[in-house]
């Protein structure tokens, strides 16, 4: 009975931490958009200031311009000063912090 009630805040726990641990803020208002916040070829999450989130590949950067192409692979074009919040998915860190919550509540007696 108390082996079940741990295993079941286990499963609790680390869904919980590998949910909100799958992305990586790269720019948010407090950390703002530099040249080399993001990187070309990756799949990135942007949210722009009226509150719109796309999911694009960023293909290209300019002075003024985010050029990327969509899940649907249509062309998407952000301007920089647009941008609030751009996330990346990091799914190895979930996963080492996932596989870190699971041993601690295995070995760490309650």
């Amino acid at each position: 009975m108390k082996f079940r009630k741990n295993v079941i805040r286990l499963l609790v726990l680390s869904s919980l931490l590998f949910i909100f641990s799958c992305q990586t803020r790269v720019v948010s208002p407090t950390k703002p958009l530099q040249d080399n916040s993001i990187d070309l070829y990756k799949k990135y999450t942007i949210q722009t200031k009226d509150a719109k989130s796309q999911r694009i590949e960023v293909l290209k950067i300019d002075a003024t311009k985010i050029y990327g192409k969509n899940k649907a692979g249509e062309m998407v074009e952000i301007e920089k000063n647009e941008v609030r919040e751009v996330k990346k998915l990091d799914v190895l860190l979930s996963a080492i912090i996932a596989i870190a919550a699971v041993a601690a509540v295995v070995f760490i007696p309650i």
